[in-house]
């Protein structure tokens, strides 16, 4: 039976969480997929662990370490199936996503991919985020380009493409070290709309400080803002807005990063690194306060790392 999704997982020194990411996928309620890892040169034992596996749809590629972008291009180019999903090595598919989301592009063959919610995790596996506050995560039903550019909503592994949309595009640009997943979308939704799936967690999302969105964001003063450059330089989306709404878009997405970063400053413990953003966001994006539901998202974002009271025994 030919496989009709394939879930491409870029692995580098990914021994902590590579099993459970994998039979995350294999466990999946859709059989019919192929699993394509691709260790990028991992040095601990993600290469021992991944050949524990003896399922016939798993697929191990080794190559020399040339970063995430070139590892998921790599599997891309190697995928079979019409449908494709990029999983980071640390994230769980929920049960049952891969079904709902290959019914959902079957259901919509105009749309060049789908997409659904994630709830956040911390390293343990213990939720981070309420999956209360989803209805006020809204996702775009048309006219992604417009709203994508603006924000990225869409975090690896909680979308599917059509495997030929992402080859046309060129998969991801290993040019870019942060911000690559949001740069592609970008480039996908040019092709086409894509379908949201509003009351759908697809996803566990990993929060790690070794990872690229803690590693990469730069400082407050030099944000690093080259996924945002190439995305407004790109010459099919310049062609498709005017430059004032580009021009305002842009500042809405630098503002969105901007405070994405103050978050995780605020989630690692780095205290002064926090205040140094709020100071500078202050000053260099004033009108951040005239949108509600980013000051309240935000200020969500904070609470939920605030340190819990203990629990004092009740004493008899």
């Amino acid at each position: 039976m030919s496989p009709k999704v394939a879930v491409v997982i870029a692995a580098y020194n990914a021994a902590a969480f590579i099993r459970e990411a994998v039979q995350s996928v294999l466990a999946q309620s859709l059989e019919d997929i192929e699993v394509i890892v691709v260790d990028d040169g991992s040095t601990d034992d993600t290469r021992q662990l991944l050949g524990m596996f003896a399922d016939p749809r798993l697929r191990l590629i080794h190559q020399q370490n040339s970063g995430v972008s070139a590892a998921r291009n790599t599997g891309l180019a190697a995928a079979r199936a019409p449908y494709v999903v990029f999983l980071d090595a640390d994230d769980v598919l929920v049960q049952g996503a891969l079904y709902r989301m290959v019914a959902t592009l079957d259901r919509m063959p105009e749309r060049v991919a789908c997409f659904g919610h994630h709830v956040k995790i911390a390293e343990d596996g213990s939720e981070l985020s309420s999956r209360t506050d989803l209805h006020r995560k809204k996702l775009p039903a048309r006219d992604t380009l417009r709203d994508l550019i603006a924000k990225n909503f869409i975090s690896t592994g909680t979308i599917c493409i059509r495997t030929e949309a992402a080859r046309t595009v060129r998969g991801f640009d290993p040019g870019l070290t942060f911000g690559e997943d949001w740069d592609f979308w970008c480039r996908l939704a040019v092709l086409s709309d894509f379908a949201a799936m509003p009351d759908d967690v697809v996803l566990l999302y990993r929060q790690r400080s070794s990872s690229a969105n803690y590693r990469l964001r730069s400082s407050p003063l030099r944000p690093n803002f080259d996924a945002i450059d190439a995305v407004f330089s790109n010459p099919a989306i310049r062609q498709r807005f005017a430059a004032a709404e580009l021009n305002r878009r842009r500042r809405l997405a630098e503002i969105d990063a901007f405070w994405a970063g103050a978050r995780n400053e605020y989630a690692q413990g780095r205290t002064m690194a926090f205040l140094a953003y709020v100071v500078i966001g202050t000053l260099r994006y004033p009108d951040s306060v005239l949108r509600p539901r980013l000051v309240y998202l935000f200020l969500r974002g904070l609470q939920r790392h605030l340190p819990r009271p203990a629990i004092r025994p009740v004493r008899s």
